[in-house]
């Protein structure tokens, strides 16, 4: 089994006025995350779902574009079994010596 594809996609859902709330950033007047699709080439899928750091200067859009053009390149062709290669890929494939 192997990862066919791998999708992002940047939800915003709107809170209606009695449930919103003030933050440290503001009125919160709607609820925002990352939703990931992970598909692999028997069918099976899996779904994620992410948010940015509370008060981050990064967007949804710059999360999404990441995922699906940085991250999920680099998943698609690996076995959804190895944990520990992904894991170690995903963490230190960034950084540098």
């Amino acid at each position: 089994m192997r990862i066919k594809s791998v999708q992002a996609w940047w939800i915003r859902v709107p809170i209606e006025a009695a449930r919103q709330h003030r933050s440290d950033f503001g009125q919160v007047t709607t609820f925002d995350a990352a939703i990931l699709r992970i598909e692999t080439d028997d069918g099976l899928v899996g779904w994620g779902e992410g948010k940015n750091a509370a008060g981050s200067a990064g967007s949804y859009g710059a999360l999404v574009h990441m995922l699906n053009h940085e991250v999920g390149p680099q998943l698609v062709g690996r076995d959804p079994a190895d944990i520990g290669v992904i894991w170690e890929m995903l963490y230190n494939g960034v950084r540098h010596d």
